[in-house]
C-alpha cells in the first residue's frame, strides 16, 4: 500500500466510492499502479476494497490527474478530465434514457463510473475495474485482426446510432448535450507554445526521411501537402469543421482504449463483448474521424485492403441501430456520405495513426510521458532528433499507411 502513503485523496475517494456501494466498513486491500508509458495525462489505481464485516469486495480503476503546474498546464489536463467527467455525468446518462424511452435492450458501451471528483487539481473518476469482469487489453504489439476490426466497427455503429437518434428525436436536448462538449484537439492545436503542433511536423519530417525519389514518387507527390505547417493545417481543419452528418465520438480510438472480452470453447477463443475507454477526447465530428483512427493505427494493410467490407459492417450496424429507433438510415446519414467522408476524414485517422504507431515502435524504456523531465519548447527537427523508436518497423508501417490511402484517395 506504499503508494498511497503521499496520496490520502486517493484512499479517502475510494472508501467514498465504496460506501455509495454499499461497503460501510471499507480497508482496501490491494493497490496496483499503471507502468511508464500508459497514463500519458492521469495516473492510474487499481484498487481492490473489501467489507470487513461482509467480506463484499469491489475492484476499482481511479483514474487521478496530474497536480503538477507545468504539467498541468502543459498539456491541459484540466478541461481532458472535466470532458470525460462530462461524459459520465451528462452525455452517457442521456444516451441512457432515449435507451429507455425508445424500449430498447440495454447496450454498455464503457465501464461503470462510479465516481467523480471535478475539483481543481483533484479531477477524479472511479471505474469498475474491467479485468475483474474477464475484460483483457489487447496487445499493443500486435496488429488488429478481422475479427477484432469487424467487432469495434460494429460497436462503433451502435455507438454513434445512439448520438444520431439524440440529434433526431431530440434536437434540443442533442445542441444542449453537444454544446458542452469540449473538442481537446482544437485546444491542443492553439495553446500557445503546446507541444502538439511541433510534435505532428516533427512526425511529418520522419515521415518524409522514409520516402524515396524513384520508389515512391506517388506518395511524394501527393504527400506534399502535408510538409512543414502542412500536416498540422490539415489537422486543425479536421477536428474544428463542423461537418454535415456528425454525431457523438469516442475520440481516442486506438486499441490501448478498448478492452476486450472473450469467450473460451475448446482452445477456440471468441470476442463476445467489449467497452471503449478514455472518452478525455470526446467530441463531435464525422464518424469517420473515430473509425478511420481505429483502423489506421491499430491494423496492417492486408485488413486495409478490406476496408469496403468494413464499411458495410459498421454501416449494418448503424442502420440497425436506427432503426430500432424508428429512424431511417438512409436519411439520417447516407452510406455514400459515409465513403464520401472517408476521402476527407480519414486524414484526421492517418495523422492520430502516425503518432500511435510511433508510440507502438518505441520500446517501454523509451516511452515518453509527462512525469519524465525533457525540454517542452523543443522545435519540431529536434523533438524528430529526440524521439527513440525502431525506425524500420515503423518505415514499414507508416509506407503501408500511405499506399492504402493513395489507393483510396484519401491522401
Amino acid at each position: 500500500m506504499e503508494v498511497l502513503n503521499d496520496r490520502r485523496d486517493i484512499i479517502e475517494f475510494a472508501n467514498s466510492a465504496a460506501q455509495d456501494q454499499g461497503i460501510e466498513n471499507c480497508t482496501i486491500v490491494d493497490v496496483k499502479t499503471n507502468e511508464k508509458g500508459e497514463g500519458y495525462l492521469s495516473q492510474i489505481y487499481m484498487i481492490t476494497v473489501k467489507d470487513t464485516a461482509t467480506s463484499k469486495q469491489l475492484d476499482f480503476v481511479i483514474k487521478s490527474a496530474f497536480k503538477d503546474d507545468n504539467i498541468r498546464n502543459y498539456s491541459s489536463i484540466a478541461r481532458t478530465f472535466l470532458n470525460e467527467i462530462y461524459f459520465y455525468t451528462d452525455v452517457s446518462p442521456q444516451l441512457q434514457k432515449i435507451e429507455i424511452e425508445n424500449g430498447i435492450s440495454p447496450t454498455h458501451f464503457v465501464p461503470k463510473c462510479y465516481k467523480v471528483s471535478s475539483d481543481d487539481k483533484d479531477e477524479m473518476l472511479c471505474f469498475e475495474n474491467l479485468k475483474a469482469a474477464n475484460f483483457e487489453m489487447f496487445d499493443k504489439s500486435l496488429v488488429l485482426d478481422d475479427e477484432h476490426v469487424s467487432f469495434i466497427f460494429t460497436t462503433y455503429g451502435r455507438f454513434h446510432g445512439y448520438g444520431f437518434a439524440l440529434k433526431d428525436l431530440q434536437p434540443e436536448e442533442y445542441v444542449r448535450i453537444t454544446d458542452k462538449i469540449y473538442n481537446m484537439y482544437e485546444e491542443l492545436m492553439t495553446k500557445p507554445d503546446g507541444y502538439f503542433r511541433p510534435y505532428l511536423k516533427s512526425l511529418s519530417i520522419l515521415v518524409e526521411k522514409y520516402l524515396v525519389t524513384g520508389e515512391d514518387d506517388e506518395l511524394i507527390k501527393k504527400y506534399e501537402k502535408y510538409r512543414g505547417d502542412g500536416i498540422a493545417d490539415i489537422f486543425h481543419s479536421v477536428v474544428t469543421e463542423d461537418c454535415d452528418y456528425s454525431t457523438i465520438l469516442h475520440g481516442d480510438c486506438w486499441s490501448n482504449n478498448m478492452m476486450f472480452k472473450y469467450e473460451t470453447n475448446n482452445n477456440d477463443k471468441k470476442l463476445i463483448e467489449m467497452r471503449l475507454l478514455d472518452l478525455q477526447l470526446m467530441k463531435t465530428g464525422s464518424p469517420v474521424c473515430d473509425l478511420s483512427y481505429c483502423l489506421y493505427s491499430g491494423a496492417s494493410k492486408s485488413v486495409f485492403d478490406n476496408l469496403e467490407k468494413y464499411l458495410k459492417t459498421y454501416y449494418d450496424s448503424l442502420s440497425s441501430t436506427l432503426h430500432e429507433f424508428g429512424l431511417n438510415p438512409e436519411k439520417i446519414f447516407p452510406f455514400h456520405v459515409l465513403k464520401e467522408h472517408w476521402k476527407k476524414y480519414a486524414r484526421f485517422g492517418m495523422i492520430m495513426a502516425l503518432m500511435v504507431i510511433n508510440l507502438k515502435c518505441t520500446d517501454k524504456e523509451d516511452l515518453i510521458d509527462f512525469t519524465d523531465d525533457f525540454q517542452l519548447d523543443m522545435n519540431e527537427q529536434e523533438m524528430a532528433d529526440f524521439l527513440k523508436f525502431n525506425e524500420d518497423d515503423f518505415k514499414v508501417r507508416v509506407k503501408e499507411l500511405l499506399k492504402h490511402l493513395c489507393e483510396v484517395d484519401a491522401l
